[in-house]
């Protein structure tokens, strides 16, 4: 796990402050979907696995899974609570 830098809790923290509440955010990579919710950002939702990818469903959930603690350790350590939705 890499450390964390000012310019990671920078760039969080204006990404955080860019957002109007309810706005959204997201990694197409993973297909993982923030949304700003008052003072933190709630993790709303995530790409399904589809027959044909080129990774097994097991694999992408992991993808997502770390995906979210990663953003959770930057966006937590500039002050923003980070939390999964009821429905992940």
């Amino acid at each position: 796990m890499n450390p964390i830098n000012n310019d990671d809790v920078a760039w969080s923290r204006n990404l955080f402050n860019t957002l109007t509440d309810g706005g959204v955010w997201g990694i197409p990579k993973t297909g993982t979907m923030f949304r700003k919710v008052g003072d933190k950002m709630v993790l709303f939702a995530q790409m399904p696995h589809e027959p044909g990818m080129p990774i097994t469903q097991a694999e992408l959930l992991a993808q997502q899974e770390s995906m979210y603690e990663d953003c959770k350790r930057h966006f937590e350590a500039a002050g923003i609570k980070v939390e999964k939705g009821e429905n992940l």
